[in-house]
């Protein structure tokens, strides 16, 4: 018994490989705008800084972990 079956893989055609280069660089291009954008944004935190908001972070995440558990029992 077959759940599910496997696709056979079709060549692309030229015309589809062109779209899928366009679709690609679009996004491509996205991502380094939004990249470039957040690089902006946290130029000016220091490490220091970085090293705090990592520590509040996990302890928060780790906080909220431990009560999902707690909540279990």
């Amino acid at each position: 018994m077959r759940l599910f079956n496997k696709r056979k893989k079709r060549p692309l055609s030229s015309k589809q490989e062109q779209t899928a280069g366009r679709i690609a660089l679009a996004i491509l291009g996205y991502q380094q705008r939004v990249a470039d954008y957040l690089n902006g944004k946290t130029e000016g935190v220091s490490s220091k800084g970085w090293l705090i908001l990592l520590v509040l972070f996990c302890a928060g995440f780790g906080t909220y972990c431990l009560s999902l558990m707690l909540q279990i029992l």
